[in-house]
């Protein structure tokens, strides 16, 4: 595992597994520049870039400023933390 700060660069080819124990969902676009970046447009402060409305990277994705795969890689990495089971 990579770490930036608090978070993890997750798209790294090689990888077989990631882990996403400690990372929150509102964080995950801080490994993804590109996204981070847009995200900043977006219509909500704490937009996730999945269902909510005027979304920026959604837009970004749309008009092939954002490459689907890196969007397609975040929403599965979003999937994982969302489904993790809570530790205690």
């Amino acid at each position: 595992m990579i770490h930036i700060g608090s978070g993890l660069v997750a798209d790294t080819p090689g990888f077989s597994s990631l882990e996403f124990m400690e990372m929150e969902a509102e964080r995950l676009s801080y490994c993804f520049p590109e996204m981070h970046k847009h995200g900043e447009d977006c219509k909500f402060r704490a937009c996730l870039h999945d269902k909510e409305p005027k979304c920026a990277v959604k837009e970004a994705v749309d008009s092939g400023e954002i490459p689907r795969y890196r969007y397609e890689h975040y929403m599965q990495f979003l999937e994982e933390i969302r489904d993790r089971k809570p530790r205690y």
